[in-house]
């Protein structure tokens, strides 16, 4: 611990690098250094302080350097992750346990996130922490839950969250994040096939953002809708969010937005296609030069949630353009990175394309397989806790190979 406490006093010396000229994680060596030095030392409570003012947000949200956080916020938990952060300021329990959560969801482990958010949100419950950073957290559990196709307990977190809100003191803070809450509701909603509530509840949240300024938020909520519209079945509606997604990613430049608009807007063309007539090789062109960017993005933060999204993505195009042997790869492909990181309803979706897949090809055996495992993770809780959705196109399907075996 000396030699570590002399090293970050000459390492502390040097100028920090100016923040609008990072680029990397390697620009940020000299702060990095600086934090391992004082974990070593054992000032754990100043080594937090350091890794939220310098830190955490050039990694998390400009760099998207998931594994590097976590890799940081791992040496605050000496004892394990099962153990508390060795940290005497109370306050900055909870928090360090959310933030390593978040980066584990990034990188494509929610179930390591949810236990690691309850026992945050838990903290913020028994010592009567700010209703903000409640619901927050409550907001953020139900964001991991509904990867994991806990249906339910997402809509009780996020009612919950949106109540709590509302008892936030400022009412520009209470409506930003009953806003939030309400924007995560109405994917929910779509995503269990009640488009009409969905509708209401990301409007109201597009109306406060847009009445608050807050760009970058809207963003979401324009993705939002353009997946609903493509759950109803509407290309043209979801072209127009996807696109006005894209355009709002470039708000602040984060590289997670800008990846999920680009992978967004590319299942949105190939969506399209069938429908664009003359156009139709002029929209998969377009989606080819979406999804290589999104791909690419993906794979240089580790921004494992999309990636699955991405690769289905893909398999559709490959499938459009008739190679149904590259289809089948990317789909696979994505079936493995859902399958490792529990994505219940990104399997759902994969299981139901590799059904119609192998029913293109005949192989009536494989479709019935993969159709019967797309129900079966599609229904989460049980309706009308299900992805809808999903559960209706492996509904459909299981009818068409029922035809065809009669």
């Amino acid at each position: 611990e000396g030699v570590h406490g002399r090293l970050r006093d000459y390492v502390a010396a040097i100028p920090p690098p100016d923040q609008d000229e990072i680029r990397s994680v390697e620009d940020l060596a000299p702060v990095i250094e600086l934090y391992h030095h004082t974990v070593g030392a054992g000032q754990y409570d100043e080594a937090v302080e350091l890794y939220r003012d310098r830190l955490a947000f050039l990694l998390y949200f400009r760099l998207g350097a998931y594994y590097t956080t976590i890799e940081l916020l791992r040496s605050l938990f000496p004892e394990g992750e099962d153990h508390p952060p060795k940290l005497e300021a109370q306050a900055a329990q909870p928090w360090t346990l959310h933030e390593l959560a978040n980066s584990y969801a990034r990188s494509g482990q929610p179930g390591r996130a949810v236990p690691l958010k309850g026992r945050a949100n838990h903290i913020w419950e028994m010592t009567s922490a700010s209703k903000e950073n409640i619901a927050i957290g409550l907001r953020s559990l139900a964001d991991d839950q509904i990867e994991l196709g806990e249906l339910v307990a997402v809509e009780r977190n996020l009612r919950r969250s949106i109540q709590v809100s509302r008892e936030i003191e400022g009412p520009q803070q209470a409506e930003m994040r009953e806003a939030i809450g309400r924007q995560e509701l109405g994917r929910l909603l779509s995503y269990r096939g009640a488009f009409g509530e969905a509708a209401q509840e990301l409007e109201a949240a597009l109306d406060s953002f847009s009445k608050l300024a807050q760009r970058q938020a809207e963003g979401v909520v324009w993705v939002f809708r353009a997946e609903r519209a493509l759950h109803m079945g509407q290309a043209y509606a979801a072209l127009e969010a996807a696109r006005e997604a894209r355009q709002l990613a470039d708000v602040r430049g984060f590289e997670r937005d800008i990846v999920r608009a680009e992978g967004l807007l590319g299942a949105v063309l190939i969506a399209l296609a069938p429908e664009a007539g003359d156009e139709q090789n002029n929209a998969l062109v377009e989606a080819e030069s979406h999804l290589a960017q999104a791909l690419a993005g993906a794979r240089r933060i580790n921004l494992v949630e999309h990636e699955p999204d991405i690769l289905l993505a893909w398999a559709r195009w490959h499938r459009a353009k008739g190679d149904y042997q590259r289809a089948r790869e990317h789909a696979e492909e994505a079936l493995a990175i859902a399958d490792r990181s529990e994505y219940r309803l990104k399997q759902a979706d994969i299981h139901n394309f590799l059904a119609r897949l192998s029913l293109d090809e005949r192989d009536l055996q494989a479709a019935r397989t993969h159709a019967e495992a797309a129900r079966e993770r599609a229904r989460c809780d049980g309706p009308p806790h299900a992805y809808q959705p999903a559960l209706d196109e492996a509904e459909q399907l299981l009818n068409e190979l029922g035809q065809n075996l009669a």
